[in-house]
């Protein structure tokens, strides 16, 4: 058994918060999780403030080390799997691994199974694409769309899941991001239009924007006001209404433009 030093602790407690923010997880959870870490190595005198760009967190040893970190986080996405393992792997912390703040594993070990969970990936980008396509398939016959606008739309999501995979090497805003997706469904659908009859192209756009939509951030929102991290979900809020206003200045400007070249 082994005794996890002060620093080694907030080494391994802000990356267990980096990687839970990061992939979507609520402002509260992540505090409740740093706080957990640090206690279960032996430091429950502990501090964490979360908000949706950066984590801070004080540790005390009981007697007069106080230490504080920060962590700015630039790059957020949605991955409630790597939100579950994370998880796990802090209940096992606290059931199997830890005892009294002595730990069977060493600090090292600890490391390199949260750098396995940051740089797993579930699934292949194949699966995802496919699934992206068949997501927007399905809001479209939701919306009242026929079997002839599913397949559309299918291609639709597909086109424009490629299409922020390659967006997301720019490394661009998430605003930019989301205004130069929505333009490109209305492209998409309006092109193959042309090529295939008798489609109602609401429908299909309608299903493509669905991919787009920050539904995850407004439930992230209410969950961090509800839980009074009003920081956090006064930022999250803003956040979603946001990139609901580029997915709509997006879409809308290029079905303008599509409108005046008389298509």
């Amino acid at each position: 058994m082994k005794r996890i030093t002060l620093s080694e602790t907030i080494e391994i407690s802000m990356e267990i918060g980096k990687i839970l923010l990061q992939n979507g997880s609520t402002a509260n959870r992540v505090e409740l999780m740093m706080c957990k870490v640090c206690k279960i190595f032996g430091y429950p005198q502990t501090e964490a403030f979360v908000t949706p760009t950066g984590i801070f967190l004080t540790v005390s040893d009981g007697k007069e080390n106080i230490t504080t970190s920060i962590k700015r986080i630039e790059n957020r996405k949605t991955d409630l799997g790597k939100i579950t393992k994370i998880s796990h792997l802090v209940n096992e912390m606290e059931k199997q691994y830890c005892r009294d703040g002595l730990c069977m594993w060493d600090a090292d070990k600890f490391r390199d199974e949260l750098r396995h969970i940051e740089n797993e990936r579930a699934w292949p980008e194949w699966f995802t694409i496919f699934c992206g396509g068949l997501t927007s398939g399905c809001f479209c016959l939701l919306f009242g769309g026929s079997w002839l606008e599913f397949a559309v739309a299918y291609i639709v999501g597909v086109l424009v899941s490629l299409s922020l995979k390659l967006l997301g090497n720019l490394r661009l805003n998430s605003f930019l991001t989301h205004i130069v997706g929505a333009a490109l469904i209305v492209v998409f659908a309006k092109v193959l239009d042309i090529w295939v009859p008798y489609i109602k192209l609401d429908n299909i756009i309608i299903g493509g924007i669905m991919l787009l939509v920050p539904g995850l951030s407004f439930v992230n929102a209410i969950r961090d006001a509800m839980s009074g991290d009003l920081v956090s979900g006064t930022a999250r809020g803003i956040e979603a209404i946001m990139l609901a206003i580029a997915i709509a200045a997006g879409s809308g400007i290029m079905l303008k433009l599509f409108e005046l070249w008389g298509m």
